[in-house]
């Protein structure tokens, strides 16, 4: 019974052996030249990508950004703004609040902002009800 496990293994070693040869690449020369057209070709195509879509591209200008808002309220108190600004916002409209540029201690409120007039006009009755003002105005709002 030895003999016959020494013989099968002798066998078995044998052909993995004779696998492993003829699998394996002789040539690494042929490799590394495989891998150097491989690596020209990658390095082709990022060098012609970014000149075939300079011309693709568009240029934005300060004025492609104007946006509208809707100006509620002005408010002394901050407090009282952000709870108007809660209420608007769960009412499904963007909101926020800004101290006043000429005085720090007065907060306007602002809905919006909105891509155009328009979309302010359509929800008037909605913006003015959730933001408890019937005297606000709508002006450009730049980012």
């Amino acid at each position: 019974m030895n003999l016959n496990r020494l013989v099968g293994s002798s066998v078995f070693i044998s052909i993995l052996l004779i696998l492993i040869l003829y699998f394996y690449p002789s040539d690494v020369s042929n490799q590394n030249a495989i891998s150097k057209v491989i690596e020209r070709e990658d390095a082709d195509t990022m060098i012609d990508k970014p000149d075939e879509n300079v011309d693709k591209f568009k240029t934005f200008s300060e004025s492609d950004f104007d946006f509208f808002v809707y100006r509620a309220h002005v408010l002394s108190s901050e407090k009282n703004s952000e709870l108007i600004v809660k209420k608007i916002k769960n009412g499904g409209f963007p909101a926020f609040i800004e101290a006043l540029e000429d005085n720090n201690e007065l907060f306007v409120v602002y809905v919006g902002p909105f891509l155009s007039e328009d979309d302010i006009v359509n929800n008037m009755e909605a913006i003015q009800k959730l933001s408890e003002s019937q005297n606000g105005e709508i002006s450009r709002w730049k980012l």
